[in-house]
């Protein structure tokens, strides 16, 4: 039902389009008549530079598309692409933004501003990641209502694979590990944060990373009771960051965060061994307080279970 409305709007909306903009026939396309050039591609190019200098970012977008619609084989085209992204940018429209700059990587070989355009789309990503919205359907004409989670990983997928060894792509993968545990992809979470310590072993982000995977761990254990994996998982991460980085001061953090995973396993077992008691089997109820004490001896729970034993043996 509610799919159906969202295309009963998006087809009012487009046939009103339609009908209000006026149209003129390029080649064999349609095309909207205010991105038709009137004057040759430099000229266009220059007044989009002014609107750009005078921050008329709607001006700047007119005068670039023109460029990049009527003289797509010009030498403006690429870098109208660019400056169009940054208008795009400076209006808030993050998704246009980040097709222009797409377009603008895809323009040329070794484009002059390359890496000023993978910096962009990362920012871009980044205020997806933060909430920010896009349009529905990539159009105009439609609110910015739309989740931009998975554009954002998309994006920074891009940003890794056009600057590998560049710290842009260690930002990129951080980024993409908080994303993907802000949704509660764990495993694509701890992987993200992994390769930053792979690949970027002396950027200041290796020790966030480890400390941020001990942080997914510990949040997953609540959900996913008694999976052994997460605690031997959440063990050899503390193990690599006592061994790349003997001296962090956030190595105790990580070990108050294992000390956590472990209150809540040895908690599941004294509330099996808590029903137990209730439905009257203390023999079933001291294995489980044995077994908590015997696999978590240091936790504040083990000593419950020692005062259970205590009462029962009594």
């Amino acid at each position: 039902m509610r799919s159906s409305c969202w295309a009963s709007l998006f087809a009012l909306l487009l046939l009103t389009s339609t009908a209000e903009a006026a149209y003129v026939l390029k080649g064999y396309k349609l095309v909207d008549a205010d991105e038709v050039a009137t004057l040759p591609a430099q000229e266009h190019f220059n007044l989009g530079k002014k609107a750009l200098e005078e921050r008329n970012w709607d001006e700047a977008v007119r005068q670039y598309r023109m460029v990049s619609s009527s003289y797509p084989t010009s030498p403006y085209a690429a870098e109208s692409y660019f400056n169009l992204g940054l208008a795009y940018f400076n209006l808030g429209e993050l998704d246009f933004a980040n097709d222009a700059f797409s377009r603008y990587l895809q323009a040329k070989n070794n484009p002059r501003l390359f890496q000023e355009a993978v910096e962009y789309k990362c920012m871009i990503a980044d205020r997806f990641a933060a909430g920010a919205r896009r349009r529905f359907w990539g159009t105009k004409k439609l609110p910015k209502w739309a989740n931009g989670t998975a554009l954002a990983l998309k994006i920074y997928d891009e940003v890794i694979a056009a600057l590998p060894s560049h710290e842009i792509a260690a930002r990129a993968l951080y980024a993409k590990g908080s994303l993907n545990w802000q949704q509660k992809h764990y495993r694509e979470s701890v992987d993200a944060y992994q390769m930053v310590i792979k690949r970027f072993p002396k950027n200041e982000l290796a020790p966030e990373a480890y400390v941020a995977i001990s942080k997914v761990y510990l949040e997953q254990s609540r959900y996913e009771f008694q999976n052994p994996d997460v605690l031997a998982f959440a063990q050899i991460n503390l193990r690599r960051f006592k061994h790349d980085f003997p001296r962090e001061e956030r190595i105790a953090e990580v070990e108050a965060d294992l000390l956590a995973i472990k209150e809540i396993y040895a908690n599941g077992l004294y509330e099996t061994g808590q029903f137990y008691e209730r439905t009257h089997k203390p023999k079933a109820a001291i294995i489980y307080y044995h077994n908590a004490i015997q696999q978590f001896p240091e936790t504040k729970v083990a000593e419950q279970c020692r005062q259970r034993l205590d009462k029962l043996k009594a």
